[in-house]
């Protein structure tokens, strides 16, 4: 990737359409820097998420690898209210210009998959199912030249049913060495999806010379935090201390012994003497924190290496008080990678300050997940406070608008 990731232009991602993955018949959603996908338990939060995720997969091992990682096609595509026999994922997004004082490039990306026939090339459907036919994978990205001029360079790639060929790796994977698809490659390939496990989180993990890197299940916490820069390792203890009163500062332990784990200086006087703890004494809450906070403020996010950050429940197993600290912790981030987020709990958005353009309401209608911005009535509610985000969740008041399908942005069907 090019230097230029340095200046990354935000948000990466600017619009998600899907069709037909898991519990999505359709949505077409317009992100932000910090966009929140807000809904009840089993809404579709998660397979919004996941889509993206599949995404990535599917360019880093494969597409049938990418399938049958979630158990098969059985598990992918929407079966509510009658089975799907594809599904369709596409993004639009924006990327730094490779040369100097060149426009961003922008575009689209989507992926068409469906399963692939047993009697093709008589291949079996092993244990997860059939495989994986690519109908469609469609790229376009442009700039604006320095007289107005659209730049543009693009591939259509069709499946060539009854060949018996299948592709086994997405031609972006292909191309990706090839300016300026290798930037949106990487970029796609470097979404970091951050779905912690508590275990793994408190685990010390050894120290070495390439220690730095956060897993997103939470691991190399202690290594993450010790290849923090200064700066960054005050904002973590900042919001640290704000979430969990007392909390005098957040780092690793000895950076010079075999293994590092997280640990916090804790002083609920602020007079005497910090107490110590490591990963394995602290709380479900606060080792949950520390694992969020240097996902948000890790290096390769800052630097803009990250281009976006997605975030199940940040507020899992904090006090409702910890909000605003999220918020703002949220929102800070988003100044240097975008953040997408999940939430059940509206109270991140109880403040005059919060920005409910950054809501996308998630919900789910006779089984099938329905994705919008706060509808008008909701917002007026709001505004006019007759009740807060909050008190419209849990009475199940909060309403999406919903976009129909628009397909009018398509190449036409011939067009190669």
């Amino acid at each position: 990737m090019s230097p230029a990731v340095l200046h990354r232009p935000l948000p990466f991602i600017t619009r998600v359409r899907i069709d037909n993955y898991k519990s999505i018949a359709h949505c077409d959603v317009t992100l932000g820097r910090f966009t929140v996908l807000l809904g009840l338990n089993a809404a579709g939060k998660s397979n919004f998420l996941d889509a993206l995720r599949f995404v990535r997969d599917a360019l880093v091992e494969g597409p049938a690898e990418a399938v049958a990682a979630r158990g098969g096609w059985g598990e992918v595509l929407r079966r509510v209210p009658e089975p799907a026999i594809s599904c369709t994922i596409g993004v639009e997004f924006q990327l730094p210009a490779i040369a100097d004082g060149a426009g961003p490039w922008v575009g689209r990306y989507e992926i068409i998959l469906a399963p692939l026939a047993t009697s093709v090339a008589g291949q079996d459907a092993g244990p997860a199912g059939p495989g994986v036919r690519i109908q469609r994978e469609f790229c376009e990205m442009r700039r604006p030249g320095a007289k107005g001029q659209a730049e543009a360079e693009r591939f259509l790639v069709r499946d060539r049913a009854g060949t018996g060929r299948r592709q086994k790796l997405l031609e972006l994977s292909r191309m990706g060495e090839e300016e300026p698809f290798a930037d949106l490659h990487a970029a796609l390939m470097e979404m970091f999806f951050y779905s912690p496990d508590l275990s793994v989180l408190r685990e010390a993990r050894p120290s070495t010379p390439s220690f730095g890197a956060l897993g997103e299940d939470g691991g190399s916490l202690g290594p993450a935090l010790a290849a923090l820069g200064e700066q960054e390792r005050d904002r973590v203890s900042q919001y640290l201390g704000v979430i969990v009163p007392g909390v005098v500062e957040v780092g690793p332990t000895d950076p010079s012994a075999d293994y590092i784990a997280a640990r916090v200086s804790f002083a609920p006087d602020r007079e005497t003497e910090p107490h110590v703890f490591r990963a394995e004494s602290m709380s479900e809450g606060t080792i949950r924190a520390i694992g969020l906070l240097t996902a948000l403020f890790q290096p390769d996010a800052r630097d803009g290496w990250i281009p976006l950050i997605a975030v199940e429940e940040p507020e899992l197993a904090l006090h409702p008080l910890a909000a605003g600290a999220l918020y703002d912790a949220l929102t800070e981030a988003s100044e240097h990678v975008q953040v997408l987020a999940t939430t059940q709990s509206a109270e991140l958005f109880d403040r005059k300050e919060a920005d409910l353009s950054a809501i996308r309401v998630v919900a789910a209608e006779h089984g099938v997940t329905v994705i919008g911005e706060v509808d008008p009535v909701s917002r007026s509610i709001v505004a006019d406070g007759l009740a807060t985000t909050a008190e419209l969740l849990r009475s199940d008041q909060l309403r999406p608008v919903a976009e129909p399908p628009d397909r009018s942005d398509e190449q036409p069907e011939g067009e190669e």
